[in-house]
């Protein structure tokens, strides 16, 4: 007889549902929206209560708010955990990345539950930037302006700059000529970050967004030359950030301590020359979509816990070498903080089973890679299907 311990080992539930997923007795999905085991959520209750409803119907998309108060919390506490261990002398910075998720009541959810933390939100777009502002963001909380800035956008986040905690970030060299341009006009001491192009690539899909060759971000020599002209103008206390970003979902554990080590020593470079308080570390902490617990796309070969582990370890080692100052971490870890919080759920409409309508017995003048390839296919479990994937890739070639 088929258990709710069989559905769970199918579908791997207990390896990427995080403490989040479940399935009880009826064999239904059940959810944990803070992780407590005793208050969960039948899906197939609220399924069926949609389908009493005379105001909704499918496709419906469930929210779960609880979820951005436990992850704001794993995160933070993640890195906090990893301060207090490794006795750092800095602090550490959450921020909300807008592109991630910008339905307002998901933002004010993450305001709200990250108020403790002074949570603050990355911008990419004039428009991001407005949204932002109506959503009464605490004046202490960072407010990070990324992406490609005109004119309006530059003048709105001057125009803020005594009100909220704005740093614009150059993102692209030519960005410091407009940004001390206008901020002259309007009598404002800007501040400001810059995003470095570092030497390390990311891993997993978006490996093209990092590495030298990325779209954003200043070259050594560009952010050495950015310097000189703040000093120049008298304004190099103006410079209160380095970011970088290698890209989106990093799988692989080696390739953040790879730029975590580039990252640092440019900081302790860059503070040796400037006041700067803040290194900001990007996204890339992964989700484990598929909970193989490996650097597979979907996946991830590291924890939480040895993800924040290595970023504080790494700044804290390397600011001792250089006998500098420890900044203020900040990470943006958008996706690993909204990834499990919401479930669309829609009507299935038809059905197809490939696998009946493909097999058939072999005929004995077959070739023997048919009747391998049949064997294959019979024999195919959640346990093996990387083993026979591999052999029919064979057998096709």
């Amino acid at each position: 007889m088929w258990k709710a311990e069989d559905s769970l080992d199918l579908y791997g539930i207990e390896n990427w549902g995080n403490g989040y997923f479940s399935v009880n007795d009826k064999g239904n999905i059940i959810i944990f929206p803070n992780k407590d085991r005793t208050q969960s959520v039948d899906v197939m209750d609220l399924i069926e209560e949609i389908e009493r409803s005379k105001d909704l119907e499918f496709p419906v998309l469930l929210r779960f708010p609880q979820m951005l108060e436990d992850r704001i919390n794993e995160i933070t506490g993640a890195f906090l955990g990893a301060i207090d261990e490794f006795s750092y002398k800095g602090t550490y910075q959450p921020i909300f990345p807008m592109k991630v998720n910008q339905r307002k009541e998901v933002i004010e959810y993450i305001i709200k539950y990250g108020a403790k933390y002074h949570i603050g939100l990355e911008v990419g777009t004039k428009a991001e930037l407005l949204a932002a502002l109506s959503l009464g963001l605490p004046r202490d909380a960072p407010l990070i302006c990324n992406g490609y800035k005109d004119e309006d956008y530059l003048r709105l986040a001057l125009s803020i700059h005594n009100v909220n905690n704005i740093i614009i970030v150059v993102d692209l060299f030519e960005e410091i000529f407009d940004i001390l341009k206008y901020a002259a006009e309007m009598g404002i001491v800007p501040r400001v970050g810059m995003r470095v192009k570092l030497f390390a690539r990311g891993s997993g899909r978006w490996v093209e967004s990092g590495g030298e060759a990325a779209k954003f971000g200043l070259s050594t020599s560009e952010a050495l030359e950015l310097m000189k002209i703040l000093r120049e103008k008298g304004l190099i206390d103006s410079l209160k950030m380095i970011h970088f970003h290698i890209g989106s979902q990093i799988t692989d554990i080696r390739t953040i301590k790879n730029a975590m080590n580039e990252a640092a020593r440019i900081y302790a470079k860059v503070r040796k020359m400037t006041g700067i308080e803040y290194l900001n570390v990007g996204g890339g902490l992964s989700v484990d979509y598929n909970g193989s617990n490996t650097a597979t796309p979907s996946s991830a070969n590291y924890t939480l816990q040895e993800y924040a582990n290595d970023v504080v370890y790494t700044v804290q080692k390397i600011c001792e070498d250089e006998d500098v100052p420890c900044p203020t971490i900040v990470s943006e870890s958008g996706r690993a903080i909204a990834a499990y919080h919401s479930m669309l759920i829609f009507k299935v409409i038809g059905r197809k089973n490939a696998k009946d309508s493909l097999l058939r017995t072999p005929k004995e003048e077959d070739p023997i890679q048919i009747d391998d390839l049949c064997s294959a296919f019979k024999e195919i479990d959640i346990d093996n299907y990387k083993e026979h994937y591999h052999d029919a890739l064979q057998y096709r070639d």
